[in-house]
């Protein structure tokens, strides 16, 4: 990971270089409207329509030249996951379920795959990618008997447990990478829209409560209380009534995997002037395409040549 953020920094201040005599900065405050969802433990396949919930947020854009950006923004939407959308006999026994917020500040960096410049009618769209750091905010809840209960300070998998030191009380404040995609036009020189898609590679594996082994139960109860128990064992609400024993020896997630988040919508920002960026109309003469021979020929006063006989 430190090899490549090396890399991107090194690609950040070579984007300071201009393309060009023109360099053409400016600003773009924006919004964003659209979806998150969550890819985890309780949720393998991200996008499942039960588990998609509004989200929104606001950006601020330095663009460095036609290729490159610098963008700074505050997302903001609800996750979640259950074991009712798997086909998966033993997750349907597992019968786990989750929800959470999720707030985000991050810094990305965006390069478009093809010259935009949204005061050039022969520019004004092009496709793009970004990747970056952000700092998230959650906080995964579970119901039991109609009642919401934060899960972090329940210590379901042991957390924060005398008998189990190793297993700490996870943060609820932390670091993921964001790496996405899109594509984005400008529909006068002063407003611009897009359609992007971001995941968010987080650095917990916690997003949904669930990560590692049950602890055995009657140390979960003495530590942690009855509510704890209830919410990490949760298999005799699909058995009728029966409660299937675990101990630290049975598998309640997959630790090995880190959790995602993902966020999917639209973008509207407009424009700001910041240097060599004045403002004209759309002229014919913009064309880009090269004159003619006998245009170029004219222009250096180059003199006709009479082929008839």
């Amino acid at each position: 990971m430190f090899k490549f953020m090396k890399r991107a920094l090194y690609i950040v201040l070579l984007s300071f270089i201009p393309l060009g005599t023109q360099a053409q900065q400016y600003l773009e405050i924006g919004a964003f409207g659209g979806v998150s969802n969550y890819q985890g433990d309780l949720a393998p396949v991200a996008f499942v329509p039960t588990e998609t919930h509004l989200s929104y947020g606001a950006f601020y854009k330095f663009n460095l030249n036609y290729w490159f950006g610098l963008k700074g923004s505050l997302y903001s939407g609800f996750i979640s996951g259950n074991d009712d959308n798997s086909t998966e006999e033993w997750k349907q026994e597992r019968n786990l379920s989750f929800v959470s917020p999720v707030q985000e500040a991050s810094a990305v960096f965006e390069v478009f795959l093809k010259r935009y410049n949204p005061k050039y009618k022969w520019n004004i769209m092009s496709p793009y990618i970004y990747f970056g750091i952000a700092i998230f905010h959650f906080n995964p809840m579970a119901q039991y008997q109609g009642v919401w209960y934060d899960l972090q300070p329940l210590g379901t998998e042991g957390q924060g447990n005398p008998a189990y030191p190793d297993r700490k009380l996870y943060p609820l404040t932390q670091y993921s990478y964001p790496v996405g995609f899109g594509i984005k036009g400008s529909i006068s020189p002063e407003w611009n829209v897009g359609v992007e898609i971001g995941y968010r590679k987080t650095t917990t594996d916690y997003l949904d409560d669930v990560s590692t082994t049950y602890i055995a139960k009657e140390i979960l109860l003495a530590d942690n209380g009855d509510i704890a128990w209830q919410l990490s064992n949760r298999t005799d609400e699909m058995n009728g009534g029966f409660e299937v024993l675990r101990d630290d020896k049975k598998y309640r997630g997959d630790d090995t995997n880190k959790d995602w988040y993902i966020f999917t919508g639209v973008t509207i920002s407009r424009n700001y002037e910041v240097k060599g960026w004045e403002s004209r109309k759309y002229k014919a003469s913009d064309n880009p395409k090269k004159p003619g021979l006998r245009k170029s020929r004219k222009k250096m006063d180059c003199p006709g040549v009479n082929l008839k006989l």
